[in-house]
């Protein structure tokens, strides 16, 4: 479904709906801006993941593909890289079109409405978090629609990945294919005791891994060239070189203990309310001895300051697994929901979200060639005026 033609009278009361959210979510509070509406699509490759990657609008332009921006999210962000980036401190408001093709099971049009609520440095993280998410569900809650909430924490993941003891090219492997679920598994069971059968492959990789530098490239190319392999799909024999090479390092190192892969994949299955999800991780942090401490503490923090903002946060559901369909989001995340499923889907019709995503803010200054900002610590919310109208009313 294309159309977003909206009649006077729908679009009047989307109107009112949308100042009334943006009252509950802070009002004056927040710079008001607005962003462009076209982004360079090469941005949007390196800075989003793969599921809105493939559901952008692209088109030439006069110096490379562009595309419509499928949330306000990178359009703030270059805002504030371009215009204000020396602020130790900012909070941005923006609302308008934004522009997603829709599955082919989806009933939602292609260009919908959203109000963006992006806050960009600040002293006090967790408590950041809290405010962000209490804003959104007070919002949400003003408007008398129902509604079904998630949380996670893609920090728990990360941490987990830093304190394995493993090579640096591993954790850098992993921590890239984290928003890869399928991927991210088999990656997993790749570097860890037992991964293969293949003891010849492996016992070649590790005798090349114990030659001389010089003397591993001039076996592999000997190799190859006896093989009379030139190209493996689009890669050159360079390339095919330079992933034996990898893999040699790889079978001279110690594997992953099965007991860290067990951890992780452990936190990304659990499923649970916030306050059992807690225990669990500490438990599993005695249990295997993986200084995640941190990360801990700050979940827990968060919890107490949702606590004294009124929200029950000990019974919100947590999931370990969500949040990995978003590249950018690398810590707390949240989404909310209506209850009921959509009529022609199994899909949640989502009237809210949002997360942390602190890597991203230095990822999109170096992609918009501008200095990194000042401001360090990012997260945002997204919310669907449209679609929460058609909920309430």
């Amino acid at each position: 479904m294309m159309s977003s033609d909206i009649d006077a009278a729908t679009r009047e009361a989307a109107n009112a709906l949308e100042t009334r959210l943006l009252d509950v979510m802070g009002g004056e509070s927040w710079s008001h801006i607005e962003p462009g509406q076209i982004l360079d699509a090469e941005n949007l490759l390196d800075l989003y993941g793969e599921d809105v990657r493939a559901r952008a609008f692209v088109f030439d332009g006069p110096d490379g593909d562009l595309c419509l921006r499928p949330d306000l999210t990178l359009s703030i962000c270059r805002y504030h890289l371009t215009q204000r980036h020396s602020e130790r401190e900012a909070r941005y408001v923006a609302t308008g079109p934004v522009f997603r093709r829709p599955l082919s099971d989806d009933a939602r049009a292609g260009q919908f409405s959203q109000i963006s609520c992006e806050w960009f440095g600040g002293g006090n993280p967790t408590q950041i978090d809290a405010d962000i998410f209490a804003r959104t569900q007070n919002a949400l809650l003003e408007t008398d629609c129902a509604i079904k909430v998630k949380t996670g924490d893609l920090g728990i993941i990360f941490s987990l990945i830093d304190a394995a003891p493993i090579p640096d090219r591993w954790r850098a492997r992993l921590k890239r294919h984290v928003w890869r679920p399928h991927r991210f598994h088999s990656l997993l069971h790749e570097l860890s005791e037992g991964s293969t059968n293949e003891a010849g492959r492996v016992a070649f990789l590790k005798a090349l891994g114990g030659l001389a530098p010089d003397q591993a490239r001039s076996a592999v190319a000997h190799m190859l060239d006896l093989s009379g392999t030139e190209h493996v799909g689009l890669r050159t024999h360079e390339e095919i070189s330079q992933r034996f090479l990898e893999q040699a390092e790889d079978a001279q190192a110690h594997p992953l203990p099965r007991e860290i892969v067990t951890a992780i994949e452990a936190t990304a299955s659990l499923k649970a309310t916030c306050a059992d999800a807690l225990n669990r991780l500490h438990t599993l942090a005695q249990e295997t001895a993986l200084g995640i401490a941190p990360v801990l503490a700050k979940f827990e923090a968060r919890l107490t300051a949702l606590e004294r903002l009124g929200i029950d946060a000990a019974s919100l559901p947590f999931d370990g697994d969500f949040g990995r369909n978003l590249e950018y989001y690398d810590g707390f995340v949240f989404e909310i929901t209506a209850p009921d499923r959509a009529p022609v889907t199994d899909r949640a019709i989502q009237l809210a979200g949002g997360g942390r995503y602190d890597s991203m803010l230095p990822a999109a200054a170096r992609a918009f060639g501008v200095a990194p900002p000042v401001a360090t610590g990012a997260i945002g919310a997204a919310l669907r005026p449209e679609t929460i109208l058609a909920v309430s009313g």
